[in-house]
């Protein structure tokens, strides 16, 4: 019967916000929503959707924000990493739908030359969604976490000056669960064994959702590849796409800038586009045809300890109306970094990444977002900087497509990427898939690839993880990537596999996921036995267990859990379902080397020095074997909550 019922949330004032990091005609971000279950709502999508709808009873929060994270910005839940809190909240309750309503003025001058187009960045998973009383996508069609979908209702607006129209979103939760689902094929966002499951499974607007107003043509997601040669004389190639939101063919143009880090112009380009009714063109300026786009020695942009992470500006306008050839239609401003991502298998058949035909031995960590997805500039700000003081070059992004913020971050402060898709879920429940899951793992990679392409920190990106895809599935997202013109490396799998349409990955998988005594690290007998040991490229391994200082300890645990150890101590650890649920592998060599504890303080206080014996055993091991090592990537660099595991700093 639950399943049956319908939630609704609806978005009831557009607040608006600049969009960081990128200008347009005008762009706007929709932030300020109204929540609330369909089991407490009246009504259909058309009824919902229209402007005479009062939803003022409805919880008021700010997006992005999941269901959870709504709930919790409107006070209905509170202190839910407090000991095992989490367990009390119904997760039945968001099998049911629900509902964003928002209600937006036309903008002043707007008439049907305008474009008008919503734009969601991150939907989970499923959603039907109405404007003005008229459904323009069904849940049917509107799935994926990891797509961009753009809607444009120029000709549903209300053509009143300022008048009032109204978008509601139904959503509906995924179906990604990891351990004994291997039916589940809703290809969403887990946290594998990372931390337990959110209890809305991260459904809703978990991105922003953004209105673009423009002129009959748009532009969507620039490219700037670099070609660099032996003597660092750099080919450009500028690509944009082009869309057409009209009923006629338009004809236009593009035209480029390139500014220097201190604002100077270093090329100017621009070419003619003819482009055909509601299609999409890409427009591409080559360094052959262009001329000016061959820059001799140019400011590179580097990892942090390599140089410079030197950024220029890429700034384009777009010309083009049914009426007039050269009036403004939109516009783009965005940074870049001119540099080469490359890799190669040694010879000892271990990847190697350079940038800028200079090797680089990887020494990253596993990237992991807050649990309810919740955003925090200033958080991640510091997690960002926490990289380079901990004398590390690199983050994992296993099946988190984060926000642009991070990226951008990364950009500036020198921060390589590596993102990919995620294992155990339905991204790897291959023989579980159907037409479906094929159109949504093709369409995220292309929406993906598309969105990061233009981010110098990105160095490549794993199209699986545990596991080798099936040649099929494989091929889909070669296929995408090629379409999104990639720039970077690809690896098929984050474990040594080989591909027979790209050969060895040249990675290792090998952990370990757990402690392990300090000299682990530097056995010579680890290459033979295909262990963790500091030689070749490690996806994820690391010493496990990190248990909380004792200040973040108590915070997280009340007085009458501190001690001894329990099942309290243990929820924070993995997922309950998982391998590392408990500290059980973690306690007896801990005891075993440093002694019994009889305090929360004393455990804690031995666990501290234990962990930093550990890592800086695997950190040190791997540098100093480079390039016999190549690559190590500690699991992880934070954690989704308070956790006893995985993270080089505390979750606080």
């Amino acid at each position: 019967e639950i399943m049956s019922m319908r939630v609704c949330v609806f978005l009831c004032i557009l607040v608006i916000s600049p969009v960081w990091g990128e200008s347009t005609i005008d762009k706007q971000r929709i932030t300020d929503w109204r929540l609330s279950s369909s089991a407490n709502v009246k009504g259909d999508g058309a009824a919902v959707s229209s402007s005479g709808y009062d939803a003022s009873s409805w919880y008021g929060v700010t997006v992005p924000c999941t269901i959870m994270a709504c709930l919790i910005q409107a006070g209905v839940y509170s202190n839910l990493f407090q000991d095992a809190k989490l367990e009390s909240v119904d997760s039945t309750q968001f099998n049911a739908s629900w509902w964003y309503r928002a209600q937006f003025s036309s903008p002043q001058g707007f008439d049907l030359s305008n474009s008008v187009t919503i734009q969601f960045t991150g939907l989970n998973y499923r959603a039907n969604v109405w404007v003005n009383g008229e459904l323009i996508g069904a849940e049917s069609q509107i799935m994926g976490a990891f797509r961009y979908f753009n809607f444009e209702i120029s000709r549903r607006m209300n053509k009143t000056a300022n008048g009032i129209n109204v978008i509601a979103v139904e959503v509906f939760r995924p179906y990604d669960r990891v351990f004994d689902h291997d039916q589940d094929t809703d290809l969403a966002i887990t946290f594998v064994d990372w931390a337990p499951n959110p209890p809305d499974y991260n459904m809703g607007l978990w991105r922003e959702v953004n209105m673009i107003v423009a002129g009959a043509l748009t532009l969507n997601t620039p490219l700037v590849a670099t070609k660099l040669s032996s003597s660092m004389q750099a080919d450009l190639t500028v690509s944009v796409n082009v869309t057409n939101n009209q009923n006629t063919t338009i004809h236009g143009a593009v035209s480029g800038s390139i500014y220097t880090p201190d604002n100077k112009p270093l090329a100017r380009f621009s070419q003619d586009v003819a482009v055909g009714p509601h299609q999409t063109v890409t427009v591409r300026f080559t360094s052959s045809a262009f001329s000016q786009l061959h820059i001799s020695k140019p400011a590179l942009w580097w990892p942090w300890q390599m140089g410079d992470p030197t950024l220029h500006t890429l700034d384009l306008q777009l010309f083009g109306s049914p009426q007039a050839k050269y009036q403004l239609s939109h516009s783009w401003n965005t940074s870049f970094g001119i540099r080469q991502m490359t890799s190669e298998l040694d010879s000892r058949g271990n990847t190697l990444f350079s940038v800028n035909h200079n090797p680089i031995l990887i020494r990253g960590a596993g990237w992991s977002p807050d649990l309810f997805l919740r955003p925090n500039m200033t958080k991640l700000k510091a997690e960002i900087a926490y990289v380079r003081d901990m004398n590390l070059n690199a983050i994992r992004l296993e099946g988190k497509m984060d926000p642009d913020e991070l990226f951008d971050e990364c950009d500036r402060l020198g921060i390589l990427t590596m993102p990919g898709w995620c294992c155990c879920d339905a991204w790897q429940h291959w023989s579980a898939w159907g037409p479906e899951q094929m159109l949504v793992s093709g369409a995220s990679m292309l929406d993906q690839a598309n969105r990061l392409r233009i981010h110098a920190s990105v160095l490549m990106f794993f199209i699986s993880s545990d596991e080798l895809p099936p040649q099929n599935v494989e091929q889909n997202y070669l296929t995408q990537l090629a379409r999104a013109e990639w720039p970077n490396p690809t690896v098929s799998a984050a474990s040594l596999r080989t591909s027979k349409i790209t050969g060895s990955t040249g990675v290792k998988m090998s952990g370990p996921y757990s402690w392990v005594s300090p000299n682990y690290w530097l056995d010579p007998k680890a290459i033979s036995n295909q262990l963790g040991g500091a030689y070749g490229f490690l996806t994820e391994g690391g010493p496990g267990e990190n248990p909380l200082t004792l200040e973040s300890f108590e915070a997280t645990v009340s007085p009458a859990n501190l001690w001894p150890v329990n099942s309290v101590w243990n929820y924070h650890c993995g997922a309950p379902e998982g391998n590392f649920g408990t500290l059980n592998r973690f306690t007896p060599p801990l005891y075993a080397r440093y002694g019994n504890a009889t305090s929360a303080s004393g455990y804690l206080q031995r666990a501290q020095a234990a962990t930093y014996e550990g890592h800086r055993a695997m950190f040190e091991a791997y540098s100093r074997n480079k390039y016999t090592s190549t690559g190590v990537i500690q699991w992880m660099l934070n954690s989704a909550w308070p956790s006893m595991l995985w993270h080089l700093y505390s979750y606080d």
